[in-house]
């Protein structure tokens, strides 16, 4: 017997190499993502990996990229050595990456490359309240306008979200078979919260929808349905209406005319589908007169909070051409949503005579100001006709933010119709800023106006009784159509009486015998007060401050603002 030592045989491969003996076949890697469980905060980066099993043989490299599918560097990233077990080897690559990155839900790939196949698996940060959010589907129907192609065909979106997996299929059935064509499903995606979203198209043709046939979508995995949404055309319509897609024009903002001198038309698409290929809507704004398309802007499309869209087309023209009761076309073309075009006109509302506001501005109540917070100014605008205004407050002199005041709609003056507004403006301020005499103005805009605007100034002292150069008392002549006597401040002996008077006949002989009483306590009061308490509220048409003043010898002057 001859006994041969093969004690040099490693020889042949060189130092350190290792040398398998297994009966199994060669095999690519399963491969899986490695989350980290703890949460040190204090460090800017943190550590993520891959974990690489039951592949043959040990030639196994890892790579890894961003969510932009760029190499995070090969600096941070090592490869740990593999381990057989069971005749296949495992395998740990660890990456190191941003916290800030990693904590925004961001993507990373672990790609291994191996003899046997490659294989890629994304690495995110799970949603830590994933396991209590169900999943959810959300079908998007087509309106009757989209089915606007030759064969009358349209599609119909199903979204399924938050899946824990991204291992989803998607399944079509029409009547409870299955559709086989005319499919189109994305591949999963991360949607940022830990879970996945997949969304599949299919086409319907216009027969089977408006026929009512019913639709299912299905989302299924490893051959068991997760969850499954069937509609039709008359449940889709229960739900969200039918909505098609609507074109209106908006006329311009007469505030944005007087501060610019030019007038913005805006044509507003609504009720667009969210699928829809926002590419294929044009929209084009052309002046009547001579047939000109003008320079039209398109704002971005903005939700409307029940899965459609609205978008804005602007076009800009002089404010002059706007007044000269020019007309102007909104032509709207979407192909794939819009069966034809449509158009809308634009034109300046005939309101017959133009009629300027008349403009009051109202002091604090003495409630307000008894209580040191914050009081309420007033500015009341009535009368005028067309109902486009706007209104601006400054105090002293400078402008005041719209975030602290309220403007209202303009508001018809009669239940009738009637060709006569009137709104209100409240301003917030301080108690303080009122007591130390700022003064405030409310600025009034209107197309009858001369100079289109007016101002009206009121501060703690208007309305007081002072001293001219002529040692002459002057008291203010207040324009109102009720007059009312607030003896709160009037009288310090009567807090709680309120005296109000309003008259009913323009004419002198028609004067109530409680106005006329209300004359004779003012005269008694005046004797022993010597003057008329300071913010005595007195509010009176023109022809009765004439009575009044005919009877209590009262003198006036025109009140400046």
């Amino acid at each position: 017997m001859t006994i041969v030592h093969c004690d040099y045989w490693f020889d042949y491969w060189g130092k350190g190499t290792s040398v398998t003996v297994t009966a199994e076949s060669p095999k690519a890697p399963s491969l899986f993502p490695l989350i980290p469980s703890g949460d040190d905060s204090e460090t800017t980066d943190i550590a993520i990996g891959c974990l690489a099993k039951n592949f043959l043989p040990d030639s196994i490299d890892f790579s890894w990229d961003n969510q932009q599918n760029q190499s995070i560097g090969n600096q941070n990233y090592i490869k740990f050595p593999s381990i057989l077990s069971s005749g296949t080897y495992t395998a740990v690559s660890q990456a190191k990456v941003p916290r800030s990155t990693w904590n925004q839900f961001q993507l990373f790939y672990c790609k291994a490359t191996h003899p046997q196949g490659n294989k890629i698996v994304p690495v995110v940060q799970q949603y830590k309240g994933s396991s209590s959010v169900e999943p959810t589907i959300l079908i998007r129907a087509p309106i009757l306008d989209a089915f606007s192609s030759m064969y009358l065909n349209s599609t119909v979106t199903c979204e399924v979200s938050d899946l824990c997996s991204g291992n989803v299929a998607i399944r079509w059935l029409k009547e409870q078979r299955e559709i086989t064509t005319g499919i189109t499903t994305s591949k999963p995606v991360p949607n940022g919260r830990g879970g996945y979203t997949i969304r599949s198209k299919v086409v319907i043709t216009k027969e089977d929808w408006i026929s009512e046939k019913k639709f299912t979508c299905e989302a299924k995995t490893k051959g068991s349905t997760i969850l499954s949404e069937t509609f039709s055309l008359l449940s889709f319509c229960k739900k969200d209406g039918c909505l098609d897609v609507t074109v209106e024009t908006i006329p311009p903002a007469f505030a944005d005319m007087f501060q610019t001198s030019s007038a913005n038309l805006t044509c507003k698409i609504s009720n667009i589908p969210i699928d829809a290929d926002y590419s294929k809507l044009n929209v084009t704004w052309t002046r009547a007169s001579d047939q000109k398309q003008l320079h039209t802007v398109m704002t971005n499309f903005l939700s409307q909070g029940n899965e459609f869209y609205y978008v804005n087309a602007v076009a800009t023209v002089c404010a002059t051409e706007w007044k000269e009761t020019e007309t102007f076309t909104c032509k709207v073309t979407f192909e794939g949503i819009l069966v034809k075009p449509k158009e809308k006109t634009l034109v300046k509302e005939s309101v017959g005579e133009p009629k300027a506001p008349s403009v009051y501005v109202l002091p604090p109540s003495l409630e307000e100001l008894n209580l040191r917070e914050t009081v309420t100014l007033t500015c009341l605008i009535k009368h005028f006709n067309p109902g486009n205004f706007f209104v601006r407050w400054l105090q002293n002199e400078q402008p005041v933010s719209e975030s602290v005041y309220f403007t209202s709609k303009a508001i018809s003056e009669s239940k009738i119709q009637s060709k006569e507004y009137f709104a209100y403006s409240m301003l917030n301020i301080n108690e303080q800023e009122w007591s130390t005499g700022d003064s405030f103005t409310c600025m009034v805009g209107h197309e009858a106006l001369p100079y289109s605007s007016i101002q009206k100034t009121i501060n703690k002292n208007t309305g007081k009784c002072f001293k001219t150069s002529s040692s002459k008392c002057n008291q203010p002549k207040l324009q109102i159509d009720t007059l009312l006597v607030y003896s709160c401040t009037l009288f310090k002996n009567a807090p709680d009486k309120l005296f109000s008077v309003s008259f009913k006949s323009p004419k002198l002989t028609t004067m109530t015998e409680k106005a006329k009483e209300l004359l004779l306590l003012l005269k008694e009061e005046q004797k022993k007060e010597k003057v008329l308490m300071p913010r005595a509220k007195v509010h009176i048409g023109d022809m009765v401050i004439h009575a009044l003043n005919a009877l209590s010898s009262l003198p006036t002057y025109e009140k400046e603002y």
